[in-house]
């Protein structure tokens, strides 16, 4: 789903749409199976590594992220592995490109749910960190770990995040206070990105629900 220009743009991803516990989030890590079976179909194979990688992630953390580690885990040979992913780049830029695929199918599919135009899409995007913030974004921290100490990293995915964040129509038609109801998701995520443990779930739907009101028509709002 952050060193001056470079920071701000970090700061202003998602705790889920960012870096990374989506698909595999947290919602779906558990249902992640250990070891698959193995199959001649390449698209299997790839998304067995990526889920692989996943909780390798979060299990190592950046720092142990090894491609040995992902094989053994996916139950591939190293040979297979680079097949799909030559180095460990790639198989990050996997991970990170599925995350935002999936924050942007659930972010449309809010929408299209949402009958009130104005405002749609911020609500969407404040819905979207509410709804993650119940479990920790683990992918998302350890993708995130991964940004700061590395340079070329942070620069492409900010590029990919930001794309993928105007394709949904987020900045369109975009308000004072709606942009303040997005920077205020943003910040909450930030906060369950580095764990602070600062606001409890009643604080947390109080404020999600001003956040709300902020996107509201202005004759209906307040």
């Amino acid at each position: 789903m952050r060193r001056a220009a470079e920071i701000s743009g970090v700061l202003s991803m998602p705790a889920p749409y960012f870096f990374l516990e989506n698909i595999p989030s947290g919602r779906h890590l558990m249902g992640m199976t250990r070891k698959p079976k193995r199959t001649n179909k390449p698209e299997v194979v790839k998304n067995d590594l990526l889920n692989a990688a996943g909780r390798i992630l979060v299990t190592n953390g950046i720092q142990a992220f090894t491609l040995e580690l992902v094989a053994r885990e996916a139950n591939v040979s190293k040979g297979g592995l680079l097949h799909h992913f030559p180095n460990k780049k790639a198989l990050l830029d996997g991970l990170f490109m599925r995350e935002m695929d999936l924050f942007r199918h659930e972010m449309l599919a809010s929408m299209q749910d949402d009958p009130v135009a104005f405002g749609r899409s911020a609500r969407a995007y404040i819905g979207f960190n509410h709804d993650g913030a119940k479990e920790t974004p683990v992918i998302i921290r350890h993708l995130l770990a991964a940004m700061l100490i590395d340079p070329q990293l942070s620069q492409e995915w900010i590029q990919h995040y930001w794309s993928v964040i105007r394709s949904i129509g987020l900045f369109e038609n975009m308000t004072p206070a709606l942009l303040l109801a997005c920077m205020a998701a943003d910040g909450l995520s930030l906060w369950d990105i580095l764990e602070a443990g600062i606001v409890d779930q009643t604080m947390r739907d109080s404020l999600h629900d001003l956040m709300v009101q902020l996107t509201q028509a202005p004759d209906k709002a307040g």
